[in-house]
């Protein structure tokens, strides 16, 4: 699934520009800004930074975009800031203090609960009794 085309789309309406400000802010094409929108293409790693600088996005923004086109952002905790149960996981995940196995053991329980979570929102979407947007 294409994270990117909805975050993009989503942050430069936030920056209230249209495609083709954008475009050129950023110095691309406006098409090529459209097909990034449509899902179309996916960018490169400098095509997102520059994005970014175009829309002023602060870094917790520029670093969510990065993560939606596939790349590892500037700073991972700016993606944990807003979800203290995952930067609670990640500190324990590397605290070595904690026996391996143990923490083997909540990695594979964190997995699960991400591929059963997956699994209830595609089937809650396929038969529409609710929305359902899934992210990973």
């Amino acid at each position: 699934m294409n994270l990117f085309a909805p975050c993009l789309r989503e942050m430069r309406d936030r920056s209230r520009l249209s495609q083709s400000r954008l475009a050129e802010a950023a110095g691309f094409d406006h098409s090529y800004v459209s097909r990034l929108e449509s899902g179309s293409r996916m960018p490169t790693r400098d095509a997102v930074l520059k994005l970014a600088a175009a829309m002023n996005l602060d870094e917790h923004d520029r670093d969510s975009l990065l993560a939606a086109a596939g790349f590892m952002p500037g700073r991972i905790e700016s993606l944990l800031a807003g979800e203290p149960v995952l930067s609670e996981a990640l500190g324990f995940l590397q605290n070595r203090a904690v026996p391996a196995e143990v923490r083997d053991d909540v990695r594979n329980m964190i997995a699960l609960l991400v591929r059963q979570a997956q699994r209830a929102a595609f089937t809650v979407g396929r038969n529409g009794s609710r929305d359902s947007v899934v992210a990973a």
